[in-house]
């Protein structure tokens, strides 16, 4: 699992520096609507969502690291369109990272459900950390040099990040077993994955570009992305030891993420998107731990199981951006500030979900 965690340490970090880098980058290469910009982060989504479960099926027949090479290979030729400087290319690399994550990422938690518990949570804080280190660095490149830096780099850490994953074992193929057998439960938390997307992406893909329409450092947002993976390390680390890992402290998590964001949309200063942050991760640390584990531990398929859970992830990702996009060209920015409340609707989903379990 050692090797599985590294190289999805790498993933995010290289990961972050991109996401941080493509809206601010769409401005600068003269891209002036904010639908437009919505659009092409969402294209990757689209992509995603299509792909997974054609994923979660290769993983179950052909092996968990095959695929999440094919994934390494998609996210370099990703870098490689975005550094064209071109809209048209943006979009291309927007395709070729969509696929990328729908074949990397499924397959590096399924990789960990087939260990149990324990090795989800350490791939997990594997997650935390490179979110920590991901957006920091990005932002920091993206100030220092634009896209073009920020792009290399990234590139570069997807190419070291092959040696890594050409260690991963491949699992046995699984010839004559029904592979398309997923649990009520992974459908219920990609629900909910689903709305937590259209939150967090809706407020991530404009804070940036509200930041550089204001006049202010997208270190700001760094700021609180890497505040955030910090704090979001704590729960991570400690949720499975205190045996807390139920709906109840998921429909905690969501409210407290909920808090964090909705400060974001407000933050103006650095020492607010601190405090923002601190607030999100320890919510979003535990989301991450809770749902993944409350959907997939002990799941049949774990291939497949992963591919559908994350699927909610990509639908978020298409809807929020899409969505925020239309609203802050009709109503400002002020329009985000609305944005965050939808995740009491996972909260009150939750607490009827503990009920129903007794």
């Amino acid at each position: 699992m050692r090797s599985v965690n590294l190289a999805t340490l790498l993933f995010f970090i290289a990961n972050g520096i991109a996401v941080v880098a493509i809206p601010p980058y769409l401005r600068d290469l003269g891209v002036t609507s904010d639908v437009v910009i919505g659009a092409v982060v969402s294209t990757a989504f689209f992509v995603s969502i299509v792909t997974r479960p054609l994923s979660g099926y290769m993983g179950e027949r052909i092996g968990y690291g095959r695929v999440m090479r094919l994934g390494v290979v998609f996210a370099v030729l990703a870098q490689l369109l975005y550094l064209r400087g071109d809209l048209a290319w943006v979009q291309a690399g927007r395709v070729l990272h969509g696929l990328a994550i729908a074949t990397f990422l499924p397959m590096s938690i399924a990789t960990s459900v087939a260990e149990g518990v324990k090795a989800i949570a350490a791939r997990s804080l594997a997650v935390g950390v490179g979110n920590v280190l991901g957006p920091l660095i990005g932002a920091a490149l993206y100030d220092l040099g634009g896209g073009r830096v920020s792009f290399t780099t990234a590139m570069a850490l997807h190419a070291v990040n092959w040696l890594l994953v050409r260690g991963i074992q491949r699992r046995d193929a699984r010839k004559g077993e029904k592979v398309f057998v997923v649990e009520r439960r992974v459908v219920f938390f990609m629900a909910l994955l689903t709305i937590y997307a259209t939150v967090y992406m809706s407020v991530s893909t404009f804070t940036p570009v509200r930041l550089k329409d204001h006049g202010l450092p997208l270190t700001y947002w760094g700021l609180f992305s890497s505040v955030a993976a910090f704090t979001s390390l704590l729960p991570r680390a400690a949720l499975t030891k205190t045996r807390l890992v139920n709906p109840l402290t998921a429909a905690a998590s969501n409210a407290t993420a909920m808090v964090g964001l909705l400060m974001a949309t407000y933050a103006e200063d650095p020492l607010t998107f601190i405090a923002a942050g601190a607030i999100y991760g320890l919510g979003q640390g535990a989301i991450v731990v809770t749902h993944q584990i409350l959907a997939l531990a002990g799941a049949r398929n774990a291939g497949l199981a992963s591919s559908i859970y994350t699927m909610g992830w990509d639908l978020g990702s298409i809807l929020g951006p899409t969505f925020s996009g239309n609203l802050v060209e009709a109503a400002g920015f002020s329009a985000l500030h609305y944005v965050p409340i939808a995740l009491l609707i996972n909260v009150a989903a939750l607490l009827l979900y503990t009920l129903r379990k007794g």
